[in-house]
Formats: structure tokens, C-alpha cells, sequence
């Protein structure tokens, strides 16, 4: 199956080259972390649609000397074509070397000495490049940046022999000097202070007087200088240097690693000024800090005045504000790209709902993605009370609407679903991942933009997430939904493999969403989901909820809900438990409150296996323990095993007493590992290669322990032996649970994509079926 012909207009944008799930540095404070973003998504910025142009330019070139050719002579033709030199053949392009410097082994791990190895680590990790090869003395890895080939080294032979590793390499591949990187710490630097150079000294660096001395003593190499600031007191160098970064002074490297990731592909594709000027004029983040703190100081004061004198004139006040905040606001435009963009982001998932700002490094409301109704007589015969109670809450929506039954009342919202209501269902509005029922996306929706959000949806533009077998019918009502009732500015529809891409900084990869209600394969190759080799499977984080909930019943395990009992305290730290009679509580509610119960215990302590699971071996595991909410202590051995693997093994369900049910299902499901085979083999063959090293684990069941090294095992030995496997998967399960979505707040931030908005007034001269063209 080929890809389609024409390019994707997503991405023309230019992912964001690398950065893995990278969020904007958590130091801001709210207010303005929907302002400021990673300096890693801006400069990335554009290099596509810069090369079409050049493309176009160049094609009409040639169509205009091919005219002006053409009405020349033959004769002259041929003279032309003897006089005119012979093309030179391209010079050979060497690789670019970077060394990172640091001390082997797990007891210099994480110390001041070794940010060269961490900074290299953060760069193989946002390029996706392994590092497992040992050679010339040093673990080693290859990749590319752009077009340019890149050698990461970090020599193993302690910091001051680095010169061996890196002579060797240099030797070697036959690199030019100006093309080999050094990136080491420096006391002189203020922490986390970054200084990139094109050439200069050891400086009293043991590391760099090794490589000056291997390089017969040549100064003329790059190096890019990382920070780590002065002993405090009297302190012993030497015992600083090999001490370890304390919590606050990581979370400031890894801003700091983020901006030396771009300054080194700025490096490599624009140039050691474009990156010199990028590095050396940035500002820290204890600058930017302070300006946040001045700022939140001075808003506090002017609230506070307006509390002790309300009709005082602020217009000093205010002065002084704008002048604090404004140093802030164009360091974010100029590391933003812009102004301000106000589109709210919308991922609507079997399992929750997610929205937020885009620009921001997480969503602001998440709640579960179904809906609390009562029918009929018994919703106008509401306890007055509890009605009163729930309208209250911050996280609680209550509304009328019409069915076929009649009228009924719907509950939106943690809080409104946790409080229990006689004759109260529990409805999902998606069915197999595709929504079955519009009355209830509308109040979701309703309930994210007025309760969660408190915004007007006529003010900001929408980027709604949507699954990648999304039909033409469920996009046209969504758009319809979105103009004719909230009346939203402009609107746009990204598919949500395509979103997880662009999370992660790639236009082609396989993203392996495991979600709540199913599990989805889907290739994308240049911003474009091939739909063809979409693999989808009914087994998501519910089904494993439910197996795991029919295992725990069936050895005679009752989930209480939270609803169904009493505690009491007979004496001091001892408790009774009383049960309480609901009669009238419906099924339906009773398995929502028992599926988040047992849905907290799978993601605590089940675990997948390393090996395809077995009755026999597993029969003796060690138990781990579990309290459940009304005292009970759990011991689960076994099963903590055993229903993960039903991901890799769906037969195994039905070994689970209570999921006949699902009989039907389960045959016609397949293991996690031969979906992934399956997607792939029905994509053309020239990208499969780039496929099998580009596999995202996105989703929330995805977090699960061992998940991602048992796939890369698995597909290891399936897939054939040309093919390099890797799977790749942020280590912050929030960053996996929340991929669509930071997907869609990046690509709504970019002021490049703004043209690509489906506006109102092209909905209100085309209708809704424009959505197929302006978001393909």
C-alpha cells in the first residue's frame, strides 16, 4: 500500500524535531505556563514548508529554461550542451561527533561531573538513538538530525583518558575538527547556565586537556560548556563536583537540557553562529523565575489595595506591572513564535475527557467520559437536597434534555457521578471507540467548556481530537455541533495517532494506542494515518478491569463501592463495617463505582510478564497486598500476571470464570505483538523498516509495568532479522495517559498552523462537508 501522493499539510508545520514527550518547564506559574512554552518547539519551526518553496522555486526554473531551450536550434543546442562543464560530484558528507564527558559507572550516576553523559543520554533519547554499543572505549550510537549523520560517544575511560575514546573516533571516520562537539560541565558557569563556543582552551579541565593532547593539540573544535556553579563555602572541589543534583537543581537541568538539544541542531543544520546566538543570549531560569515571583508580589499587592481602598487609582500600580511582566511576555513570544494563541484542545476518550489551553503541558479538566441519567418520573421526584448539593460543586453538571423516553436528567463530572442517586444509570456515549450518542458528547462538551474551563466557546478556537476510523458522518455532526451551537470561531479535527506523533517530534511512526475501551495499531507516514493498516482490538484498560474484577469475585472476593457500607469505630484505631441497603441503586452505577476500585488495583500492582503466562509457573508466586476501601486486605499472587497478559494472550479470558459474556469476542481477538506485525505488513514496503523503529506506546493502559519491554521482546523475535525494533515510551505515565492531548495543545500553538483553521465563515458557505477537505 503506498502513501498518498500529496504531502500532509501537518507535516509541512515541521514536527517538533526529537523531544519525546517533552512538556514546557514546570517552573512558570499557571498563569503563564499557557504563555510560555519549551524553547525545544520553536526553532524546529518551518524547515519543511521553507523547502517546498525552494522545490517550487526550483521546478519552475527548470520549466523556464526548458522553454527557452526549446526554441533554440539544434545546432546550437549541442554546442551548448559540449561547452558546458561537466557537473562536479558532491564532496563526501562526514558525520557530526558529539562526546559528552563524565566519569563510568553507577556510583558518578547523576553527579555534577557527569551533565556531559546526561546531556548526550537527553539527546539519543529525544532523537530516538540507542546508545548500547561499546566501542573505542566508549558507548556508542549513530543517527541522524535532519540530513546530517551524527556519532554519539560517552568515553568509558574515566574523565581524564577521554582523549583516547574521542582520538580513536576522530582517527577513525575521518572527521573534520570544526565537526566534533565536546559538551562538558564548568565551574566557572552559573547553574545551568549554558555557553556554546567555537573553539578555546582546557580551562583546567582534565577532560578537554586530555582530548587538546590526543588531537596534537589542537584548540579549533567546538564545545558546549554546561554550568554547574561554585562550591558553596569551603568546600572541596573535588567533592563537589562528584556530588549529586538535588531535586529542584534536576528539574532546572532538564530545562536546561532541553535548550542545549536545540542549540545543537541548530548547530548542525543552520551553523555554529545561528546556534552561538540561540545558547549565549539565553536567559536562565532563575531569571525567569524571579520575574514570575515579582510579578505574582505585585498582583497580590494591587488585590490587596483594592480590598483596603476601592477607589483608589491604580494607574501606577499598574505602570509598574506592565513593566515587570513585559520582560517576561517577549522572552515567551520569542520563544513561543508569536502572540498568544487561546484555542482549547479537546480529547474525548472511551474512558475520560481531557481539555485544556493550548500551549499549557496538561490538560486542565479530566473527568470520565460518561454520563449519569435518570428517566422519566423518577428525575422530577429528585431529593431536593442532594440536588442541591451536587449543583454546588465546582465539578458538577446537572441538565434536562429530551429522549426517546421521555425527559431525563444527566449527571456530568467526578463529583456528580460519585454521589450515588436512586435509578441512576450509567451511559457511555462511545461505542467500540465512535460515538453512539450526540445528547450525551453535547453535555460532556457543555461541562468541560462552562464548569471545568468557565470559558465562552464563542471566543476560542477548537482542535478536537478524533479517533483514526472516524467516519465522513460523525466528523460533519461534530463540526455542525461545534458552529451551530457553541458558535466557535474556527474549528479543526487531528486524528489521534497523528497527535501522538507530533508529541513525540515525528512524522512517521506506529502508534500503538492502548486505550480504555479498545486498543488501536495505526501507521503514520508523513502526518497521515494510513487507514488501510489500521489494526483495532475490543481489549482495552476496561476489559483487563473486568477480567481482573470475575477472577477476584470468583475466589470469593466481594468489591464493596464506596456507596454500600459504614464504617464505625468501635475503639481507638479499630473499625466495624456495616452494610447498607439500597434496593434501588441500578447495575450499571454499581459496576462504575466497583470497575474504579479494581481499576486502582490493576494499575498498582498487576504487573506484565516477561514470558507468555502459565498456570504452572505462576502457581507459587509471592503475593502482593491490597486494601480495599472498607478495611479488607487483599492477597493477589497470580493474578497480577495473569490478567495482563490477556494483551498478549486473549485466550486466556476465557479461562477467567464470569467472562463468558465474552466468548464471542475473544476468538476473533489477537495478541498485542501480532496486531503491531499485522499493521505493519499491510503498509508499503519502503517504510516498514522506519517502522519497526519508530513503534509510540500511547494510552493509559500503556503505563502498565513491563508493557513496553515484553512488546519489544516479543516483536523482536517475530519480526524479521533486517528489521531494528524499538518501542519507544515516555517514562512519566501522565506524559502516555495524556499523548493525544499534549499533541494537539503543540500543534494548536503554533503560529504556522493558524492558516489551517476551519473557520465559521468557510462553514457558513461550504456547510459542514468542508471539514473533509480542511481537515484530511
Amino acid at each position: 500500500m503506498k502513501a498518498v501522493a500529496f504531502p500532509s499539510k501537518i507535516a509541512n508545520l515541521s514536527f517538533p524535531s526529537g523531544l519525546f514527550f517533552r512538556s514546557p518547564a514546570k517552573f512558570f506559574s499557571r498563569g503563564l505556563s499557557s504563555s510560555l512554552s519549551s524553547p525545544c518547539r520553536k526553532l524546529t519551526r518551518g524547515r519543511k514548508g521553507v523547502g517546498s518553496l525552494m522545490s517550487q522555486s526550483l521546478s519552475s526554473s527548470i520549466s523556464s529554461l526548458s522553454t527557452s531551450f526549446s526554441s533554440q536550434p539544434e545546432s546550437e543546442l549541442l554546442e551548448a550542451q559540449l561547452s558546458s562543464p561537466k557537473p562536479k560530484s558532491p564532496p563526501p558528507q562526514f558525520p557530526w561527533l558529539i562526546v559528552g564527558l563524565g566519569n563510568p559507572g553507577k556510583k558518578y550516576q547523576g553527579t555534577r561531573h557527569n551533565v556531559g553523559f546526561e546531556m548526550v543520554d537527553a539527546l539519543a533519547d529525544a532523537e530516538g538513538i540507542s546508545m548500547n554499543t561499546v566501542n573505542f572505549k566508549a558507548l556508542f550510537g549513530k543517527g541522524v538530525i535532519g540530513n546530517q549523520p551524527i556519532l554519539l560517544a560517552k568515553p568509558q575511560t574515566f574523565m581524564n583518558l577521554s582523549g583516547e575514546s574521542v582520538g580513536q573516533i576522530v582517527s577513525f571516520y575521518k572527521i573534520p575538527l570544526k565537526q566534533v562537539l565536546v559538551v562538558y560541565d564548568d565551574l566557572d558557569l552559573p547553574f545551568g547556565k549554558l555557553r556554546l563556543l567555537p573553539k578555546g582552551g582546557h580551562g583546567g579541565h582534565n577532560g578537554m586537556r586530555s582530548i587538546i593532547d590526543r588531537l596534537k593539540g589542537s584548540r579549533d573544535f567546538p564545545r558546549l560548556r554546561i554550568g554547574i556553579g561554585r562550591p558553596p563555602g569551603k568546600m572541596d572541589t573535588a567533592n563537589f563536583v562528584l556530588r549529586q543534583f538535588n531535586r529542584q537543581e534536576q528539574g532546572e537541568l532538564d530545562y536546561t537540557f532541553q535548550t542545549g538539544i536545540e542549540a545543537i541542531r541548530i548547530l548542525l543544520l543552520e551553523g555554529i553562529n545561528k546556534s552561538a546566538t540561540f545558547v549565549n543570549t539565553q536567559k536562565s531560569m532563575e531569571q525567569l523565575s524571579s520575574s514570575v515571583k515579582g510579578f505574582e508580589s505585585l498582583s497580590r499587592q494591587i488585590e490587596l489595595t483594592n480590598q483596603i481602598d476601592p477607589f483608589r487609582d491604580y494607574r501606577e500600580l499598574s505602570n509598574e506591572l506592565r513593566q515587570r511582566i513585559s520582560p517576561s511576555f517577549s522572552l515567551a513570544a520569542a520563544m513561543y513564535g508569536g502572540d498568544e494563541v487561546s484555542a482549547i484542545v479537546v480529547d474525548l476518550g472511551s474512558h475520560t475527557c481531557k481539555a485544556g489551553y493550548a500551549g499549557e503541558d496538561a490538560p486542565k479538566a479530566v473527568f470520565p467520559s460518561v454520563v449519569g441519567a435518570v428517566d422519566g418520573v423518577e428525575a422530577m421526584d429528585m431529593d431536593v437536597d442532594s440536588t442541591k448539593t451536587n449543583s454546588n460543586s465546582d465539578d458538577s453538571k446537572t441538565n434536562f434534555v429530551e429522549s426517546g423516553k421521555g425527559k431525563r436528567k444527566l449527571y456530568v463530572g467526578s463529583q456528580a457521578l460519585n454521589y450515588r442517586r436512586d435509578h441512576m444509570e450509567v451511559l457511555s456515549p462511545m461505542k467500540d471507540g465512535i460515538v453512539s450518542d450526540w445528547d450525551l458528547v453535547d453535555n460532556i462538551w457543555e461541562h468541560a467548556f462552562r464548569s471545568c474551563l468557565m470559558i465562552d466557546p464563542k471566543e476560542h478556537p477548537m482542535l478536537l481530537a478524533e479517533p483514526p476510523l472516524n467516519s465522513q458522518q460523525q466528523r460533519e455532526k461534530a463540526a455542525e455541533l461545534m458552529f451551530e451551537k457553541y458558535k466557535v470561531p474556527a474549528l479543526f479535527m487531528a486524528k489521534n495517532p497523528v497527535l501522538t506523533s507530533f508529541a513525540t517530534g515525528r512524522a512517521t511512526s506506529l502508534v500503538v494506542d492502548c486505550g480504555g475501551g479498545s486498543t488501536t495499531i495505526a501507521p503514520v507516514h508523513d502526518g497521515y494515518v494510513l487507514q488501510k493498516a489500521v489494526v483495532s482490538s475490543p481489549i482495552g484498560g476496561e476489559f483487563l478491569t473486568d477480567c481482573l474484577l470475575k477472577s477476584l469475585e470468583s475466589k470469593g472476593i466481594k468489591i464493596r463501592p464506596r456507596y454500600s457500607f459504614k464504617r464505625k469505630e468501635i475503639r481507638a484505631g479499630e473499625f466495624q463495617v456495616e452494610d447498607v441497603h439500597l434496593p434501588d441503586t441500578m447495575e450499571s452505577y454499581k459496576l462504575f463505582c466497583q470497575r474504579m476500585i479494581v481499576g486502582d488495583i490493576k494499575d498498582s500492582i498487576c504487573r506484565v510478564p516477561d514470558t507468555p503466562y502459565d498456570d504452572k509457573s505462576y502457581s507459587n508466586i509471592p503475593t502482593t497486598s491490597y486494601e480495599l476501601p472498607d478495611g479488607q486486605t487483599l492477597e493477589i499472587g497470580a493474578d497480577r500476571f495473569k490478567v495482563p497478559d490477556v494483551m498478549f494472550n486473549p485466550s486466556i479470558a476465557q479461562t477467567i470464570p464470569g467472562m463468558e459474556k465474552c466468548a464471542d469476542m475473544i476468538p476473533s481477538a489477537r495478541g498485542l505483538p501480532h496486531m503491531v506485525m499485522e499493521s505493519i505488513n499491510k503498509c508499503d514496503v519502503d517504510i516498514r523498516r522506519e517502522l519497526y523503529s519508530s513503534i509510540l506506546l500511547a494510552g493509559g493502559t500503556s503505563s502498565m509495568q513491563q508493557l513496553k519491554e515484553r512488546l519489544e521482546k516479543d516483536l523482536i523475535e517475530e519480526s524479521p532479522h533486517s528489521a531494528r525494533v524499538k518501542v519507544l515510551a515516555s517514562g512519566n505515565t501522565t506524559e502516555r495517559r495524556f499523548s493525544v492531548w499534549i499533541g494537539g495543545s503543540i500543534l494548536a500553538s503554533l503560529g504556522s498552523f493558524q492558516q489551517m483553521w476551519f473557520s465559521k465563515s468557510e462553514y457558513e458557505e461550504h456547510g459542514a462537508s468542508y471539514i473533509q477537505r480542511k481537515c484530511p
